[in-house]
């Protein structure tokens, strides 16, 4: 386990949970009502692509946080390059993931009950709750992973590393689902 390995496989992650959380966020919130008909035309596929995109937003953004040492998450990776890195930029780093940790963990939990291990007395309404946590606060996490990722990373250029910049995918599905035919071909 490299620290170069653990992160390359965390820009797979981040761009990963970004790209997912905006086609999904495209496709559940901005779409409606305006774009409902074609998908309603279309409802098995944008049924299924949702749920994908939904499930693998919380996959991935789950790995960034992943306490197990044998997993490449962002803690791994710290650790990993600890003894290389300026003490006073690691402790920087430490306390930056540190407190985007504490407003990832609702998202975990919901990660473990509503994907990982389908909890079998509560909603996804039920789950999420008592987390008190909006979808823009969730929005805005994946965006602080990602740019802490990319801060990892040595950049601050997201798209140098293959994260989309923000809303680029909410824009492109939207003009994909804008582009489907709304009759009967």
């Amino acid at each position: 386990m490299t620290p170069a390995k653990i992160l390359n496989d965390l820009v797979t992650s981040a761009a990963s949970a970004k790209s997912h959380f905006e086609v999904w966020w495209a496709q559940a919130s901005e779409a409606k009502p305006s774009l409902a008909g074609v998908m309603n035309r279309y409802s098995d596929f944008f049924r299924a692509s949702a749920d994908a995109h939904y499930t693998a937003f919380f996959v991935y953004l789950a790995h960034l946080f992943d306490k197990r040492t044998d997993s490449s998450s962002i803690p791994t990776y710290l650790n990993a390059v600890g003894t290389t890195l300026e003490p006073k930029k690691l402790a920087s780093l430490r306390v930056e993931f540190d407190a985007l940790a504490i407003r990832a963990a609702p998202l975990i939990t919901a990660r473990h009950k509503s994907v990982a291990h389908i909890d079998a007395r509560l909603s996804e309404k039920d789950i999420f709750a008592p987390l008190n946590i909006t979808w823009n606060q969730v929005r805005d996490i994946a965006y602080d992973s990602a740019k802490l990722v990319a801060k990892l990373a040595g950049t601050t250029d997201l798209g140098s590393i293959g994260i989309p910049r923000d809303r680029r995918l909410i824009e492109s599905t939207l003009k994909l689902i804008e582009a489907l035919p709304r009759r009967r071909v």
